[in-house]
């Protein structure tokens, strides 16, 4: 729901969404990707990282 109920206001906040990529701005983005995005919980070292840095037990 939005928040406003001004259909020019609505309307205006669609067009920031009105644009398109280039085949060559879609490929840097995709030379981005280090292949790093994925959480794998268990993982080597993983619950050990997570222990050293943040205290969850008394």
């Amino acid at each position: 729901m939005p928040k406003s109920t001004n259909a020019g206001r609505i309307s205006g906040k669609l067009q920031i969404f009105d644009f398109a990529l280039t085949e060559d701005e879609m490929n840097q983005i995709r030379a981005l990707d280090t292949g790093k995005g994925t959480h794998e919980p268990d993982a080597p070292g993983v619950g050990e990282n997570l222990l050293a840095k943040y205290k969850i037990h008394d």
